[in-house]
């Protein structure tokens, strides 16, 4: 068996010894009662940021999404396929979390793809048309910041990139009148791989402080 088989494995032996033998009322009753999170996570696919282990949750702790740069689209009631619309609104409307975090991270590889040119002979259709909806927020960081250098302007652009995301999530009428109603809060995070430090958006002030600072 290759070794990072293995690794998943043991993970999951390890995983089945603790919630199934050791802590079997624990997951029993998320079986019995169902899940029932008040968070809801819009994470990126980013093998090193795993929202669940950096808050160190357990399981029907977070209701999570993931995907490419943890983008928020645009509300759009058509015929399209709407994997992220589609949980957001499960999570909302059936699950009714009381949070919606946007975690979003430094060196994000969707972040950079807008930042860089990529030299790949193969068209990155998907990837490219997904990272339009961040787009317009990173080039007005990269204009607003014309001397920062690469890695600072990355992680510039991906706050811009999570403050339209924020603006997105209002452009869906059964978030934005759960947020009005004070039923629903909204709250944009930033994860920093060097150091592991999580910066909160302050809405009133537009500005990114540290977490522990902010609750």
């Amino acid at each position: 068996m290759p070794e990072e088989i293995r690794r998943v494995v043991d993970g999951y032996k390890k995983f089945k010894k603790e919630y199934f033998e050791e802590k079997t009322h624990e997951f029993q009753n998320l079986v019995d009662n169902g899940q029932k999170p008040k968070i809801l996570i819009i994470a990126c696919s980013d093998s090193r940021v795993d929202p669940a282990i950096v808050t160190n949750s357990k399981p029907g702790d977070l209701f999570v999404i993931r995907n490419v740069a943890n983008l928020v689209p645009p509300y759009e009631p058509d015929n399209g396929y709407h994997g992220t619309s589609a949980a957001l609104e499960f999570g909302v409307c059936t699950l009714k979390v009381e949070h919606i975090i946007i975690f979003g991270h430094t060196q994000c590889g969707g972040i950079n793809s807008i930042i860089e040119q990529s030299d790949s002979s193969q068209p990155m259709w998907f990837i490219e048309n997904w990272m339009k909806i961040a787009k317009p927020s990173c080039v007005q960081a990269i204009n607003e910041n014309p001397e920062t250098e690469p890695e600072k302007l990355s992680e510039i652009c991906g706050q811009y990139s999570l403050i339209n995301s924020l603006k997105n999530l209002r452009t869906f009428p059964w978030i934005n009148q759960k947020n009005l109603d004070g039923d629903l809060s909204l709250h944009a995070w930033n994860f920093d791989l060097p150091t592991g430090t999580i910066k909160v958006y302050d809405e009133e002030r537009q500005i990114f402080t540290e977490l522990n600072g902010c609750y």
